[in-house]
């Protein structure tokens, strides 16, 4: 059952690829200088495939296409590089680094390259998941090598709680895949100040609604960076990429596969500020 639904998928996403193309890189906001011909559309869409047929990922060549529209929209005058938290065997950073390579960005990782930490208690997680996803630097330089573009990466290997701290470039767009509360709550507090006025930030655990809650909680952000949640694109099922997906998680058909991503901006808003009674209450008497 395993291998047909495998099969299965395989054919779909090979057999989408072109419309694929078409739908996610149609966009007319996309910046006249990086002359986004078709031909060039397509060449990246190839490519981007192939990585993700050969390295395995957590998204979908897909989800990597919907960054590459977003990061198309943003003005190469705009400084700022392009930011991935937790990057597994490489696949997503071989293709993040060709995207980078398209946009003339530079390409920041960050990794333990030791797996998943001991969760901390607030993680609800098991502590066998300690070490999951682990792909040593090695293995990560060598896909990125033989697939990306390997001269617009740095690596800067650590725990997120002792590497984020000392991060310093603006950052245009940031893909965090990093699987517990803890992890995600290092990066957003880390790196959110450091997105440019209209930066993304791409999130890939948005199947479950507990950790699309972050963007919610106004009192997360107004505890830890003094504003409001600028809410979530996405939550629960993932932003139209061309995948089935309908969730929750766990009753989920097996040909559906939760490979898109979510995301929010910089300058979005997800604070609710609807109080019926507050507005009765400013309301003047009547005569």
């Amino acid at each position: 059952m395993r291998k047909r639904r495998d099969w299965l998928g395989k054919q779909y996403h090979k057999l989408s690829m072109p419309l694929s193309v078409v739908f996610l890189l149609s966009g007319r906001r996309f910046h006249p200088q990086y002359r986004m011909t078709w031909r060039r559309k397509w060449a990246l869409g190839r490519r981007l495939y192939r990585n993700w047929r050969h390295i395995r990922t957590g998204i979908s060549y897909k989800g990597h296409l919907a960054i590459a529209a977003k990061l198309l929209e943003i003005p190469p005058s705009v400084k700022g590089v392009v930011v991935e938290c937790g990057c597994w065997l490489g696949g997503t950073t071989a293709n993040l680094s060709v995207i980078c390579d398209l946009v003339g960005r530079d390409l920041v990782v960050y990794d333990s390259f030791e797996g998943l930490p001991a969760p901390l208690a607030g993680d609800n997680m098991k502590p066998e998941v300690k070490g999951s996803f682990r792909g040593d630097l090695d293995v990560v330089r060598q896909n990125v090598r033989e697939y990306g573009v390997i001269e617009r990466c740095t690596f800067r290997k650590g725990w997120f709680s002792d590497t984020l701290s000392s991060h310093a470039e603006p950052i245009v767009l940031c893909f965090v895949d990093v699987d517990l509360k803890s992890s995600m709550h290092d990066c957003v507090v880390s790196l959110w100040p450091y997105l440019t006025p209209k930066g993304y930030l791409f999130f890939d655990e948005y199947t479950l609604l507990h950790n699309c809650a972050i963007f919610f909680s106004e009192r997360f952000w107004r505890d830890y960076l003094g504003t409001t949640p600028p809410g979530l694109m996405g939550s629960g099922t993932g932003v139209g990429v061309g995948q089935y997906f309908l969730g929750p998680w766990l009753e989920s058909p097996a040909i559906q596969r939760p490979t898109s991503l979510a995301y929010t901006r910089k300058d979005f808003n997800g604070r609710w500020d609807y109080f019926p009674e507050s507005e009765t209450a400013s309301e003047p008497p009547a005569n």
